[in-house]
């Protein structure tokens, strides 16, 4: 499973989102996908490359809105209480989950850093009595179902006053 924690950062990116939107830009107009295509805005490849694979790629993209530095995997050491990230000299300290995996990848804008991770899914639980549910059922709101019982109860069209109240 794939979770994103918000963490505040407190680091001035300006000019380095200065620089990747300028990339952003250049990526929308050539389809570039090479940091070398862009290396004169003096952004490092490994964040230069990710706004390129963005960018570059979607073919559906009219106008470049809000850029973020996007930190690939490879660009990113776990150190004990903190996330390093030596490309951009940022220390991200560790305040959420520490069970996860792998960081899959960090999006920074100018206040907060988006940390995406890989944690282990839970393990399947065994269900001995469940309640079916049919939301969208045709002419009723709910169709209830109680697989013990067998009985069916339809909510929404002109439910009867002893459906109104289902208890199971």
């Amino acid at each position: 499973m794939i979770l994103t924690f918000k963490v505040r950062h407190g680091k001035d990116f300006a000019m380095e989102l200065q620089k990747a939107r300028q990339i952003a830009e250049v990526a929308l107009k050539t389809r570039a996908l090479s940091s070398k295509d862009v290396k004169q805005f003096g952004l490092k490849s490994a964040v230069a490359n990710q706004i390129l694979r963005k960018y570059s790629r979607n073919r559906n993209l009219k106008r470049i809105g809000n850029v973020k530095l996007t930190v690939p995997s490879q660009s990113v050491r776990v150190e004990g209480d903190e996330l390093k990230i030596p490309c951009l000299k940022l220390d991200i300290p560790v305040t959420f989950r520490r069970d996860f995996t792998k960081v899959n990848q960090i999006e920074l804008d100018d206040e907060f850093a988006f940390v995406s991770v890989t944690i282990r899914e839970p393990p399947m639980k065994e269900v001995s009595n469940w309640v079916g549910v049919d939301r969208n059922a045709t002419g009723h709101v709910a169709v209830v179902s109680d697989p013990r019982s067998g009985k069916v109860f339809k909510l929404g069209k002109q439910p009867s006053t002893s459906t109104t109240n289902i208890v199971l």
